[in-house]
């Protein structure tokens, strides 16, 4: 039973990723700063010199520079990033990302339940939640609107065509 791998949940793997990169990264960083090569720490990492580099660069920028947005996971900060949020004072952002439902959010690119969990949780540490859908609304869901060139709230009536002239290829037995 020694070697049973535990059933984690999508959230759950992706918090030990996040902190196993962590920890490579302040691994990567503390050898840089002792005055390794990205060769070398590649060598000691197991990585290529080029990955090492790249862990080490995230590494400082994290450090010296770190942004609000930099905690949630990547795909909420895409999400923060293609509504031009990232800009704004974090708060600001908060109070923006708070007015959509978990509905809306959901329907945006790339944003799974994950996504939104983190998003929630990420307002929820600024007092705000995401914003209520009635239930009697559907003024999030996408609408389904049928193209078309006449004013007719059905279908066309078998066997004429959108000129009203009789189809020459329909026949009485359908």
């Amino acid at each position: 039973m020694h070697g049973r791998i535990p059933n984690l949940t999508p959230a759950e793997r992706r918090i030990r990723r996040e902190a196993r990169s962590a920890a490579l990264r302040d691994l990567a960083l503390a050898l840089r700063q002792g005055g390794k090569t990205f060769a070398i720490i590649g060598q000691e990492l197991g990585l290529s010199l080029e990955r090492a580099r790249q862990i080490v660069k995230k590494a400082e920028r994290l450090a010296n520079a770190p942004r609000w947005f930099d905690p949630l996971p990547m795909r909420a900060q895409t999400f923060l990033h293609n509504m031009n949020l990232t800009a704004l004072p974090e708060i600001e952002a908060a109070i923006a990302v708070a007015r959509l439902s978990r509905r809306e959010l959901l329907a945006a690119p790339n944003i799974g339940r994950g996504a939104a969990d983190a998003i929630a949780a990420w307002l929820a540490g600024h007092g705000l939640k995401l914003r209520e859908a009635s239930p009697l609304s559907n003024e999030s869901a996408p609408e389904w609107e049928r193209p078309h060139d006449s004013n007719q709230a059905g279908p066309q009536r078998t066997g004429l065509n959108e000129y009203e002239t009789p189809c020459p290829y329909t026949t009485n037995q359908t």
